[in-house]
C-alpha cells in the first residue's frame, strides 16, 4: 500500500485548518462592553422581540426596544395568544437577513442581551423598523422603559392604531390573553 507523499498531507491539515477559522463564527463579544450601531446579519429569531445577530464587536441575543411581543411557548410554559404569530413575522421578515442595529441609550437588560432598534436592509421588512412594523400590525404592544424612549411616542402612535382597527392581537385576544401574567 502507498502511503501519501507528506507534502501532501501538511498541505491538507493546513488547509482544515485555515477552512476551520474562516467557517468559524466571529468571538462573542463581552456582554458588558458598548456596541457601536451599525450593520448586521440575524442569524435566528428566538421569538417576536429577541433576535440573535452577528456584527462587528458583537454575537449574540438582541431584545427590540420599545414593544413586547406576546410569549412563545417555552420552560414548560404554553404559548400565550398570538405569541407563535408575533414570532413567525419576525422570522419571515427578518431571519438571514441583513439589517442595521442601533443600541438603545441604556444597551444590556438583567439578562445581559443587547437593547436595540432594528431596521430591515433587504427583504420584505427593507426600510422599515421592526418595533413600528410589530406594532402597527397588531403583533406587540408598547414597552416604554426609562431611560430608552426615544421611539415610544411613535410606537405608542402605531400601537393605538392597531387596537383601534382590531389587528392582530387586538381582534384574536385582546391584552388579558396576549400577555397573561404580564398587567
Amino acid at each position: 500500500m502507498r502511503r501519501p507523499p507528506l507534502l501532501a498531507v501538511l498541505i491538507l491539515a493546513l488547509a482544515v485548518v485555515v477552512a476551520r477559522r474562516v467557517d468559524s463564527p466571529a468571538p462573542r463579544a463581552d456582554h458588558g462592553g458598548r456596541v457601536a450601531a451599525g450593520p448586521a446579519t440575524v442569524l435566528a429569531v428566538l421569538d417576536g422581540d429577541t433576535l440573535v445577530v452577528r456584527m462587528a464587536g458583537y454575537e449574540g441575543p438582541l431584545r427590540v426596544v420599545g414593544v413586547d411581543t406576546p410569549e412563545i411557548a417555552h420552560r414548560g410554559d404554553p404559548a400565550a395568544c398570538f405569541g407563535p404569530e408575533a414570532a413567525a413575522s419576525t422570522a419571515a421578515w427578518l431571519a438571514g437577513r441583513r439589517v442595521v442595529v442601533r443600541p438603545a441609550r441604556e444597551q444590556r437588560d438583567r439578562y445581559g442581551r443587547l437593547l436595540a432598534s432594528v431596521e430591515a436592509v433587504d427583504g420584505p421588512l427593507a426600510g422599515r423598523d421592526l418595533a413600528r412594523a410589530l406594532a402597527l400590525s397588531g403583533l406587540a404592544r408598547e414597552l416604554p422603559i426609562a431611560p430608552n424612549l426615544a421611539d415610544a411616542p411613535a410606537i405608542a402612535e402605531r400601537v393605538a392604531r392597531a387596537r383601534l382597527l382590531r389587528h392582530g392581537l387586538w381582534a384574536m385576544c385582546g391584552e388579558a390573553r396576549a400577555f397573561p401574567g404580564r398587567g
